[in-house]
């Protein structure tokens, strides 16, 4: 990654890899989304919600299926 994170950020994406298929994402303040979006770690999904994408998966684990 270019830019590090914040813990909160940290601590966001990894309570979003926990979400499983159909459920509802925490909810994460915007200046925290904003900071994930920024890195592409995240996208935003339908409902204002967001959902971690494999670049974040890989930030946090450093592979991705």
């Amino acid at each position: 990654m270019s830019k590090s994170l914040s813990p909160e950020a940290i601590e966001a994406l990894r309570r979003l890899n926990e979400v499983g298929v159909g459920q509802l994402a925490p909810p994460l303040s915007p200046a925290v989304i904003a900071e994930l979006l920024e890195q592409d770690l995240v996208v935003e999904a339908p409902g204002g919600e967001v959902e971690i994408t494999c670049h974040g998966r890989q930030y946090l684990s450093g592979d991705c299926d």
